[in-house]
């Protein structure tokens, strides 16, 4: 075995989610990526670290960097964090011994392991592996993040921290999409980090970057400004930050109007005088500044009208390349490419190639007739360069070859695809676990077969050898695409606009259909000419793979890689609604009819039933889907199922939407895959805006589905729909208080806006979900503040109340009278507090109410909905006790019980209620009970169930 896969399958064994992050970050996968360990004088003791029980060696490796002022590579420190968060305690306890603390053990050793990161990603530039200097530049983020929110560092290491994090966004921005908020957090960071005293021009530069970057998600012009005003304030900057300026001026210029004199004129004058005195610190730089340049004169010379906010080199361009291509972008590409040409051949730089490798990758991927036989044979020539000058780089390696089959198939140049079959067949010699050279060479075949007129292949060995390869690795393991747990993701990691091979386990059938399906979909919108708003997966190949059960097919695609809207920020996620709606409707106009006489109350039947026996008794359960059944909306067409939830949508950097799992082949009422898209992931709030803004996305769906439809019936029909996915959220295992919270509160929702018998329903469904048997005579609003009054009621239910003349019996319940009387109330004030669908904690039943949790009173309290065992609890407290939690296990302090949560980051807010957070994940055993929506408690947990994660680790919207 070699040593690479010796490490690799130590890893995968103990942590294989680090085994995936160390590939990533070419820390593995080839013998130049494990230097840091083969080659090591140490590398013995270091092999100790990718044990299970390796804590012993990762404390005394901590303590001699320390003490001793070892230094050690970037892995190490990862791997010492790793110990320190799966094994709290055995690593306290050896921490102990060398006098260490681990709370402050452990926060510095983030920051640590962050801070080596980071230096390895500027060397990863320097060395022009831009992927791996992202994909490193985005791990050190998730770490800094964790230091800086503990409150443990000392001021001068969190100087050190918010710094570098606000610089590797910056860094980052360049190349791919980060998220607003991550944005504006850097932009947070760097100020603190300047307010304790960092004002090295860097620092400043990379403040007027994010700036920039924070115009072009928003349009604010003021944030342009803002750039320039910094750079006025501070003359001593201005010195090397040049390319930044001409970014903030260029923008400023395409704001505006043309003409002589004009600010527009201005802004560009500037911005090729700042070009000219630029002196550019590296290649990078280098090749960006030739990139402005042919930019900036492109719009002195013409009248540019490219978008201000699509100016990010290379991102911005490539993004417009991809939404909105046309002869003259194409122009000016070329026009950048030639201006690269010169660093390329006469300084052999890297930065030159990548970037001009991306472009024309990006013409070659798009329409045909903008094409130049020139661009074609560019592309392969850069590309092997690239390959020659970077040899260690796998992915570079494979890019020839994939450059070398895409100009072959549009060629029909056999030469090149013997080439490209050459490249990959070396590279599954040097990289045999590595499923991307497998893939590449299938592609090959199936070129070359289908030109001989021979069998295409769906069953080809090297698409079989490819799946097994994925399959049998669980660092490409995704559980969280489009929901499912039998899907596999292997990425071309080739920077901006990268695709991603998905390798998903079925059955044949299933599998054929999701062929068909993307196919189908694939035609229609290109022939809409929609393509630079829409992008499908593209069906590659089906294969059978050994397997004890019927899913022993796998469905090959390729798509682009992206963001699952279900990650999405709300506000983002609200931004994506109108073109997820349009292309559902483009989906179920092309996806089939239903057969004749099929009905779709069936197959909803089966999972109302099962729901609804969750929550009610049986008799109850059955007397409420019957009622649903009475008004099911069975006049309305039957259209193909889609899935509609959030986690079957991506969106890429370009902001293209992509389809993902179009497996299922039932059928649905028209429009119940647009409620299942708002709601499954509570996209759109439960209030009145809410319900506009759901009826006008239902109205639109109709519209471009070409059905008429009336306001009423819509609303019945939305009602309906959104009642059946309340349910299933309000008894979903895996959902947490505020996916609760929402069922809530949709139902409060259709309970207002909605015809009565439908209104009924959702009453009904509210006092189940609510835990209350609601009194409609006493529905009234309290004249007391909701908050203050929700307080004392659970003060005196939980803790106090017979202290205060309120008796409270052994399953909690107290008079309701009682309880007004001694609060000073009117009974009906408490009855509406405990009615509000944003309160879970209490329940009333036959004028009494006892509170759901939280006590320190003698009380038993049953759950009421049958929820099963969630896949992962967790508990939120402070970095302040984490050193007795990591030495007692989680105690009930002033209360009986431990209270946890099945979700990460409700664990996440109730730490932050406490101090400094820290999320503890809880290893199960059978002693949690469900007390209440997303609510588990436990008498105790002990301390060798607990281990801590990092809810920071998508700090940079990692893509899938």
């Amino acid at each position: 075995m070699a040593p690479n896969d010796e490490y690799l399958n130590a890893l995968n064994a103990w942590a294989p989610n680090l085994g995936e992050v160390f590939t990533t970050l070419g820390y593995l996968g080839s013998p130049s990526s494990t230097a840091w360990l083969a080659s090591s004088p140490r590398s013995s003791d270091l092999r100790l670290l990718f044990d299970a029980d390796g804590h012993v060696s990762a404390s005394e490796m901590w303590r001699k960097i320390l003490r001793e002022d070892e230094i050690v590579a970037s892995p190490v420190f990862m791997l010492i964090l790793e110990h320190m968060r799966r094994n709290p305690v055995d690593m306290s306890s050896s921490l102990k011994d060398v006098r260490l603390d681990f709370s402050k053990s452990l926060a510095n050793i983030a920051h640590r392991a962050a801070d080596a990161l980071y230096e390895d990603a500027k060397g990863s530039f320097a060395g022009h592996e831009i992927d791996v200097a992202i994909a490193r530049y985005r791990v050190a983020l998730s770490e800094f993040r964790f230091s800086i929110e503990s409150q443990v560092l000392t001021e001068s290491a969190r100087r050190i921290a918010t710094g570098k994090y606000a610089t590797a966004v910056a860094m980052i921005g360049r190349w791919v999409q980060v998220s607003p908020a991550t944005v504006s957090r850097a932009l947070s960071y760097s100020k603190e980090s300047m307010t304790l005293g960092n004002l090295k021009p860097e620092t400043l530069t990379y403040r007027l970057e994010l700036l920039v970057q924070q115009f072009d998600q928003t349009g604010d012009e003021n944030l342009l400004q803002d750039a320039l005003k910094l750079l006025s304030e501070n003359p001593k900057i201005v010195e090397g930050s040049e390319l930044a300026e001409v970014e903030a001026r260029l923008r400023l210029a395409l704001l505006s109007d043309s003409g002589i004199g004009s600010v527009r004129f201005q802004q560009l004058k500037i911005a090729k005088l700042k070009l000219t005195r630029s002196r550019p610190r590296g290649s990078v730089d280098e090749a960006r500044c030739r990139v402005l340049s042919t930019i900036v004169e492109a719009a002195k010379q013409t009248q540019l009208d490219l978008p201000a906010r699509s100016m990010a080199i290379p991102r911005g361009l490539l993004a417009l390349m991809a939404t909105q291509p046309s002869a003259k972008l194409w122009g000016i590409i070329r026009c950048v490419i030639n201006n690269l040409e010169y660093l390329l051949t006469d300084r052999g730089s890297v930065p030159a190639a990548v970037l001009s490798a991306q472009f024309l990758r990006q013409m070659v991927d798009g329409p045909s007739d903008l094409l130049k036989p020139n661009d074609l044979s560019r592309y392969v020539n850069i590309t092997g360069s690239l390959s020659e000058m970077a040899r260690s780089n796998r992915h570079v390696q494979w890019e020839a070859g994939a450059a070398a089959l895409s100009v072959a198939k549009r060629t029909g140049n056999l030469d090149l695809a013997h080439r490209a079959q050459d490249v990959f067949t070396e590279l599954c010699t040097l990289h045999p676990t590595w499923p991307l050279p497998r893939i590449g060479i299938a592609r090959v075949k199936d070129y070359l077969d289908g030109l001989s007129g021979g069998e295409t292949s769906y069953t080809t060995v090297s698409w079989r050898e490819a799946a097994i390869l994925a399959l049998n690795s669980p660092i490409y393991a995704r559980s969280n695409l489009g929901g499912r747990n039998e899907v596999f993701a292997v990425a071309d990691a080739r920077g901006f606009l990268s695709e991603t091979f998905v390798f998903k386990r079925t059955t044949k059938e299933k599998a054929d259909h999701e062929a068909t399906m993307l196919t189908s979909l694939r035609k229609v919108i290109a022939s809409r000419g929609d393509t630079s708003l829409f992008e499908v997966p593209r069906s590659l190949a089906i294969v059978e793979v050994p397997s004890e059960d019927e899913r022993r097919w796998v469905h090959v695609s390729q798509r682009a890689a992206g963001r699952l809207v279900s990650e999405l920020s709300a506000e983002e996620a609200l931004a994506v609604l109108e073109p997820i709606t349009d292309l559902l409707a483009i989906f179920h106009s092309v996806a089939g009819t239903p057969p004749i006489g099929k009905s779709a109350w069936r197959p909803l039947k089966d999972y109302l039933k099962m729901w609804s026996r969750s929550l009610f008794e049986q008799e109850h359960a059955d007397s409420f889907v019957d009622s649903l059944r009475k008004l099911f909306p069975g006049e309305l067409p039957l259209v193909r199922k889609r899935d509609g939830h959030a986690s079957n949508w991506i969106v890429d950097p370009a902001g293209r939407i992509v389809a993902i799992d179009l497996e299922s082949s039932e059928f649905i009422p028209i429009g119940y895959d647009v409620v299942q898209l708002i709601e499954d992931n509570a996209l759109v709030q439960a209030n009145l805006d809410g319900w506009r803004m759901r009826i006008a996305l239902m109205e639109r769906y109709f519209s471009r589905m070409g059905h008429t439809i009336s306001e009423s019936d819509l609303i019945v029909a939305y009602g309906w729909f959104a009642i059946t996915r309340a349910l299933r959220l309000g008894t979903e295992k895996e959902a947490g208080k505020h996916l609760r919270r929402h069922a809530r509160e949709l139902c409060g929702l259709i309970s207002e806006c909605c015809t009565d018998l439908i209104q009924n329903l959702a009453r009904e469904l509210l006092q189940a979900l609510s835990r209350i048997e609601q009194n409609e005579a006493n529905e009234s609003v309290p004249s007391h503040d909701h908050r203050r009054l929700s307080k004392t009621m659970a003060y005196q239910l939980r803790h106090s109340g017979p202290s205060n003349g309120i008796p409270v019996d052994n399953t909690g319940f107290a008079s309701m009278e009682d309880l007004a009387r001694s609060l000073k109330v009117d009974s009906s004030h408490l009855l509406a507090i405990a009615e509000h669908p944003g309160e879970p904690r209490f329940e009333v039943r036959d004028g009494r109410i006892r509170a759901l949790y939280g006590h320190t009173l003698d009380v038993v309290i049953e759950a009421g909905i049958k929820l099963g065992a969630p896949t992962a609890l967790y508990h939120g407290s402070s970095w302040s006790v984490l050193d007795r939690i990591v030495r007692d296990g989680v105690i009930p302090m002033e209360r009986r019980m431990v209270h946890l949560t099945n979700v990460a980051e409700e664990a996440m807010a109730v730490g932050e209620r406490k101090g400094a957070p820290v999320v503890l994940a809880i290893e199960q055993s059978n002693d949690e009970t469900p007390v209440a929506e997303g609510i588990w408690v436990s008498a105790h947990v002990l301390p060798h169930r607990l281990s801590i994660i990092n809810p920071f680790i998508e700090e940079a919207g990692a893509s899938r």
